[in-house]
């Protein structure tokens, strides 16, 4: 079982951290259709283990080699579910930024609230 392409697939999402779902949407499959993939039921063509690898960051020789999965480095692209660290980042910059306009709108508005001439109610 170990020394199977389907074995050696499961164990390189494990590390990557992704759910089956996450990798069978990635893949435009079902869970169900995945799950075959990883229990051996069905063997995936040469296109799909490219498709497989590229999402996982190996090479797909990693597939039919005996060696243990390379190690997953924690890099800034390393995977958090659908976004990686670095989109985490930028989102965060970017509120960040949203937040500071927001403000900035507020002041303004304050100021031309301020120098609105006021009008007498009768």
């Amino acid at each position: 079982m170990k020394n199977t392409i389907s074995y050696r697939i499961r164990k390189l999402r494990e590390a990557k951290d992704l759910s089956q779902e996450n990798l069978a949407f990635e893949l435009g499959l079902s869970r169900s259709a995945y799950n075959k993939i990883e229990t051996g039921v069905t063997d995936p063509s040469a296109k799909r283990l490219q498709a497989i690898a590229k999402i996982l960051e190996v090479d797909i020789t990693a597939f039919f080699t005996d060696s243990k999965a390379p190690k997953i480095s924690e890099e800034p692209q390393s995977q958090y579910g659908f976004a990686t660290k670095s989109d985490f980042e930028e989102l965060v910059k970017m509120i960040k930024e949203v937040t500071q306009e927001v403000h900035n709108l507020k002041a303004t508005v304050q100021k031309l609230e301020e120098a609105k001439p006021k009008t007498r109610k009768k």
